[in-house]
């Protein structure tokens, strides 16, 4: 007996979703022709930043690590876009960090249901929870406490996002190949800057004209910066991670090269901070890592160096510690009102936004007035206060108080400590190169800090403790790997996998041949 089945007739969902696509391409459609009509009556600019934030938004959602890396260029780059671009990019670090921090904690939560913590957190959020109660205690604005908050968490909400991304040594050695790019980039940025000096200074400063700052004859070099500051910390930064991997990777002319060019560049910003920053972390590194060849090159060619640089190294050290520390300066005032503040307001201090930060000038701090600043040079209100920015630990002392100075500190510390420590006992030779980069780092601009906002101002503050995040991911990882090695381990031969269809079921036995 035949049995005859007749399949149900389905209605087809072709055109209704035919339909909706041509209904959302024409609300596309007006919707971007109203952003390229807005943005041609409007400025020009809107049309490029919308662009730009749509694909932000795209490479943060489905390339998180490429846009981590986007993230990085706009932060390092964030002054000189706003310089090219105008306002509208004024907010451009802001704005990749919130979206990094939104996209690579929601990712992380959906796929693994848990966050990383930074190594320090409680002991920061122990320094936030001092500057919000001082805020409260002095009665002072709360909308300036928030975006004087915002500004000094930048680095350590960054740092926070890299920690929520699944690192591997290809995404290190991607790293590798930028910083090389970058070396690249300042070198010729550097060269036209000193062969062409005043048609440079002219272009990077839109205009103003004039020659820019000469030494002995020698171009102050700024690169594609407006200050020479940011140039030097940058290639600073630059030239300490090419120091560590020589130390820890490999030794080649290539790397010794990317060295010297980015130490030379650094040295002709004539930066004390930054040079002395750059001597005393890339030393350290080198004693404490070197290889032996590397060692012994050091002991021959050092004197030979050390002749030719002492000198005028020595006279520019010196006369930046006549000016700025036993002549009385802007900076050593600021600094010495910070410890005031603190004592004054005790356990707290002054309150997020009320001394040393960028919204306590803004809005000239009652503080200052307090203190008398209003009459000292670079210290006043308006135009007269270039200086009330000028360093970053009276802020942090002035507005938490000595207990969240402390608290602050402590956290530092504790996230050096982390990244002088091996991610496990068989860490690739990669991830030992990024944590020393990264103890690297903060030690340089721990340094820089006493004489610069490095925690907050580009192109600084993401190198601060970016390290620290992505390490802290690997540890991540490592531990997994450790608590699940039958998982990861090879199955023995002849065995079978489950059921895929089952995943509940046990694999199946072979029966053995006879």
């Amino acid at each position: 007996m035949t049995v005859t089945t007749t399949r149900p007739a389905y209605r087809s969902s072709a055109r209704p979703a035919v339909r909706t696509e041509a209904v959302w391409a024409v609300v596309g459609a007006i919707v971007a022709a109203a952003l390229v009509i807005a943005s041609l009556y409007i400025a020009p600019a809107v049309l490029g930043a919308t662009i730009a934030g749509l694909v932000c938004v795209y490479l943060a959602a489905f390339l998180p690590k490429a846009f981590a890396l986007v993230a990085v260029t706009v932060i390092v780059l964030s002054n000189v876009l706003q310089n090219t671009v105008g306002t509208v990019a004024s907010s451009a670090d802001e704005a990749v960090i919130a979206l990094s921090v939104i996209a690579f904690c929601t990712r992380r939560l959906v796929t693994e249901h848990r966050l990383v913590l930074l190594p320090g957190t409680f002991w920061f959020l122990g320094f936030f929870a001092f500057g919000v109660a001082s805020t409260i205690a002095q009665h002072a604005s709360y909308s300036t406490m928030v975006e004087s908050a915002i500004l000094i968490a930048k680095g350590l909400l960054f740092a926070f996002a890299l920690a929520q991304l699944r690192w591997t040594q290809r995404d290190i050695r991607i790293l590798v190949v930028a910083g090389i790019v970058a070396i690249a980039m300042m070198a010729l940025t550097g060269l036209l800057n000193l062969v062409f000096s005043a048609f440079w200074s002219s272009l990077v400063a839109r205009g103003s004209g004039g020659v820019g700052p000469h030494v002995a004859g020698i171009p102050v070099l700024q690169g594609l910066f407006q200050h020479p500051a940011a140039f030097g910390r940058f290639c600073s930064v630059l030239a300490v991670a090419a120091v560590s991997y020589a130390c820890v990777v490999r030794t080649s002319i290539g790397n010794l090269i990317m060295i010297g060019v980015a130490g030379f560049l650094a040295m002709l910003t004539f930066e004390v901070k930054s040079i002395v920053g750059l001597i005393v972390s890339a030393g350290l590194i080198v004693v404490r890592f070197s290889r032996p060849v590397l060692l012994f090159a050091a002991l021959c060619i050092g004197p030979v160096i050390a002749a030719v640089a002492i000198p005028p190294l020595s006279a520019l050290i010196g006369g930046a510690i006549e000016t700025y520390i036993l002549q009385d300066s802007a900076r050593s005032t600021l600094t010495l009102g910070s410890l005031h503040v603190a004592s004054t307001y005790f356990p707290l201090g002054a309150g997020f936004g009320r001394y040393g930060s960028y919204p306590a000038g803004v809005s000239y701090s009652p503080e200052y007035y307090a203190l008398g600043f209003d009459h000292v040079y670079g210290l006043g209100p308006g135009d007269k206060g270039m200086f009330l920015n000028d360093t970053q630990w009276p802020a942090i002392v002035g507005e938490s108080g000595w207990l969240g100075a402390i608290c602050f500190a402590a956290g530092s510390l504790v996230i050096l400590v982390f990244l002088l420590r091996p991610v496990g006992p068989d860490e690739p030779v990669v991830t030992r190169w990024l944590r020393i980069t990264g103890a690297g780092w903060l030690i340089l601009l721990m340094i820089e800090s006493s004489a610069a906002p490095v925690f907050v101002s580009a192109p600084s503050f993401p190198f601060v403790f970016a390290a620290a995040g992505m390490v802290a991911s690997l540890r991540t990882s490592a531990r997994d790997e450790a608590r699940q090695p039958d998982a990861l381990a090879p199955r023995a031969s002849g065995s079978r996998l489950p059921d895929p269809q089952h995943p509940g079921s046990s694999p199946a036995r072979t029966k053995p041949a006879v």
